[in-house]
């Protein structure tokens, strides 16, 4: 698996083709894609339309509980809008190798920890065992929602796709997944939730500033030379032709130790896009102890148990 590939979420229709040709040409390898993304066919077309060889890159797409309702996946009070569709989780994944028009997917994810997740990991480890799939994985699971699924499967997730950043250093998560051999891959990086607006708070930042002067690179080269001296899988997302190539030149220089310290430093102990403490509810008894899940209702809510009985009731 490349360990610098694009991410392609809310990328413009009408920019994806000439984008991923573009990110081709300078030596991209790897297209992050999703069902809930809605643009895997086009990503299949982009392929063709590029003369792009099917084995000559590294795909990787999710299968979302939303495809298996009426409407998107509800929690709380508004669970009993969650009426089920005909699809079966197994019609859904099915769906992307569709949409891709490919014959195997390279690293297949369950995209959140849902109540359902074992039912997708059973469907994805049997398409894993017959080759149809290389690898699977999970985006957006804490230790304890991993320790469920080492329950239900001897599969270990080759990776856990998770939002990382300066403000949100993710060191226990990405610390457990590392010692357990899970490769790290970080999302939403430099953006907001569900959004294409840039986290000025990062790219304006003045110690990444101080930083990237003294390496002549910009503040979004250094943020992905941090992560990549953490051996962690990165994908960011652009259209634009001169960050496509800035975002893939970060293998020409090193930072310090103590550079990466002070980027440690930014750290705000908390997601700012996706918020996946909330899936507690559905876990196990001995797995909800876990500690962190205490520390989210503390940080995000100030009645903490309102806010999960609201989410959960």
């Amino acid at each position: 698996m490349p360990q610098l590939g694009l991410g392609t979420f809310l990328i413009p229709e009408e920019n994806l083709s000439r984008t991923i040709g573009e990110a081709y040409a300078l030596g991209y390898r790897q297209f992050d894609t999703a069902w809930r993304y809605h643009n895997e066919r086009s990503i299949a077309q982009a392929l063709k339309n590029n003369g792009i060889k099917r084995e000559d890159v590294f795909i990787t797409t999710k299968v979302n509980a939303d495809g298996l309702y009426l409407k998107d996946y509800q929690y709380g009070l508004h669970s009993i809008f969650n009426i089920r569709n005909f699809k079966s989780i197994k019609k859904l994944i099915q769906e992307s190798f569709d949409n891709l028009q490919t014959d195997y997917i390279d690293l297949f994810l369950i995209h959140w920890p849902w109540p359902m997740c074992a039912k997708m990991w059973k469907e994805l480890e049997k398409l894993y065992k017959s080759g149809r799939i290389r690898a699977i994985g999970v985006s957006n699971f804490l230790p304890p929602h991993i320790e469920y699924l080492k329950r239900c499967s001897d599969i270990v997730p080759a990776v856990n796709q998770i939002e990382i950043s300066p403000l949100n250093t993710q060191k226990e998560t990405i610390r457990y997944c590392q010692e357990r051999g899970i490769a790290v891959e970080a999302m939403s990086t430099f953006s907001h939730y569900r959004s294409n607006e840039p986290r000025k708070e990062i790219i304006d930042s003045p110690l990444l500033k101080k930083i990237a002067d003294n390496h002549g690179k910009s503040t979004v080269q250094v943020v992905l030379r941090w992560m990549l001296q953490q051996g962690i899988i990165m994908i960011p997302k652009t259209w634009n032709s001169t960050y496509l190539r800035e975002n893939i030149d970060i293998f020409d220089f090193q930072l310090s130790d103590e550079e990466m310290g002070e980027i440690d430093t930014m750290d705000l102990g908390r997601c700012l896009n996706y918020i996946p403490y909330g899936e507690r509810h559905w876990l196990p008894k001995d797995l909800q102890k876990w500690e962190g899940f205490d520390k989210w209702e503390k940080l995000y809510s100030p009645h903490p148990s309102m806010i999960h009985r609201i989410l959960h009731i």
